[in-house]
């Protein structure tokens, strides 16, 4: 038996196991064989303790509810209760999906995904308790830890911040501050909050609506993606969410863009935007939706609202035409104050505010340039666009991408795409180059 054939086995331990019975068949079973994998067999012991269900304790009433919890972050549903729809809805916003047949769906909990919840005005206690009225067993302790610890440092505390050296080293210190400790304060509003009738309702949205103080304090704008991943939770564990008050910018002037009347989003693109809009301002963040959804009306709707400068970046020139015919289809911006950017077409758009549209490759690139390319890229990279709207996003991790990001200006980053995975696993990174999944 060759070497090959003597590691086979040991992915039959990982992947295989789908109850305790077969778990303790397929060790059984390949155990002759592992001569070498001892590791591997403990790999699968692990793995078969992991899968055992059998201290969970049902509910009386467990028949009617959709969840089984698990201690270390597993949640499925099951696609066949009543109450399905409102627990994806709930499920999608505070976990990660991990696969979707067609009875049972398993999703996990992980810091980022919590991170995102917190983001869009879920509160600790609200998830917590949604997750055990829908649970069809007692929530498992460490369950409860583990989204207590993900989510506890979320909005807190400045001054612990600024104890870090790097983001000590980040800060401006302005002029305009108050106290001794040098912080910008101001007042916002919060957000509206929905309660849940019942078992559960629109789980998404949920602050107070009254009157907040909050204290700021500036950072150096190439420091920006350096302090926001040292925030992550591998790090500081104070996780950072960048929001835009357009409605009071006057510094950048105002595009003259509306949503014509035939364009009317679907609920589920309504409820995308909600997100992205919840406190009256546009927060920074991934949008999600299957293929065929509507992302490009999602995208328009979002720099209608925002009314700014919007910069928007596809992969190829295939698609800058489509976008800009997309723009023009659902908006009422008028052809002058909207151009492309391509290898073909190097055109300029009239007036203090419009779309641009363009790759990322044209943005990123470090080459030697025509010289009416270099004068276009120059405008981009000196202008403060209100939106950077991003199609099929889990393509900025690569370093090239990544240099869009911190080459241009805006004040506001919207990520699209169907498909966010890939497969160097730095996906993770667009929690701190762009934002939360909203």
């Amino acid at each position: 038996m060759g070497h090959g054939e003597r590691v086979r086995p040991s992915k039959k331990l990982k992947f295989a196991v789908k109850d305790d019975h077969r778990s303790s068949a397929v060790e059984d079973e390949n155990s002759f064989c592992l001569d070498e994998g001892d590791d591997d067999s403990r790999d699968g012991e692990k793995e078969g303790k992991r899968r055992d269900f059998s201290k969970l304790e049902l509910k009386p009433d467990h028949a009617n509810r959709p969840l089984w919890a698990c201690a270390d972050g597993r949640i499925f549903l099951e696609t066949f209760s009543p109450l399905y729809k409102q627990a994806y809805d709930f499920l999608i916003a505070i976990a990660e999906p991990v696969c979707r047949p067609e009875s049972m769906h398993e999703y996990n909990l992980t810091p980022h995904s919590l991170y995102a919840a917190v983001s869009v005005g879920l509160e600790t206690e609200t998830i917590i308790s949604v997750l055990d009225k829908l649970s069809k067993t007692k929530l498992p302790k460490e369950m409860i830890d583990f989204i207590h610890a993900s989510t506890a440092n979320y909005g807190k505390v400045l001054k612990k911040l600024l104890q870090d050296e790097v983001i000590a080293r980040a800060r401006i210190v302005s002029e305009n501050v108050h106290g001794s400790l040098g912080f910008t304060i101001s007042k916002t509003a919060g957000e509206v909050e929905t309660g849940h009738d019942g078992l559960l309702n629109e789980a998404e949205l949920a602050a107070a609506a009254e009157e907040k103080e909050t204290h700021a304090f500036e950072i150096d704008p190439a420091q920006v993606e350096n302090v926001k991943q040292r925030c992550l939770p591998n790090a500081l564990n104070y996780p950072m969410l960048e929001e835009y008050d357009f409605r009071n910018d006057t510094v950048n002037p105002d595009l003259d863009m509306e949503l014509k009347p035939h364009a009317q989003p679907r609920p589920y693109q309504e409820k995308s935007l909600s997100k992205m809009f919840g406190n009256g301002r546009a927060r920074s963040g991934i949008i999600v939706l299957p293929c065929g959804a509507g992302k490009s009306l999602v995208g328009v709707s979002a720099a209608c609202r925002i009314k700014k400068s919007c910069l928007c970046l596809a992969t190829n020139a295939v698609s800058v035409d489509q976008w800009a015919f997309q723009f023009k289809l659902w908006s009422t911006i008028r052809d002058e104050q909207i151009c492309r950017f391509t290898s073909d077409s190097k055109e300029r758009f009239h007036g203090n505010a419009g779309v641009v549209v363009t790759t990322y490759n044209m943005v990123a690139f470090g080459g030697k340039r025509s010289e009416e390319s270099e004068k276009i890229i120059e405008e981009i990279r000196n202008r403060e666009w209100g939106l950077l709207l991003m199609d099929e996003v889990h393509v900025i991790p690569a370093h090239m991408f990544r240099k869009v990001i911190s080459i241009t200006k805006s004040h506001c980053k919207l990520g699209l795409t169907a498909t966010l995975v890939r497969e160097d696993e730095r996906i993770t990174d667009l929690n701190f180059l762009i934002g939360p999944k909203l």
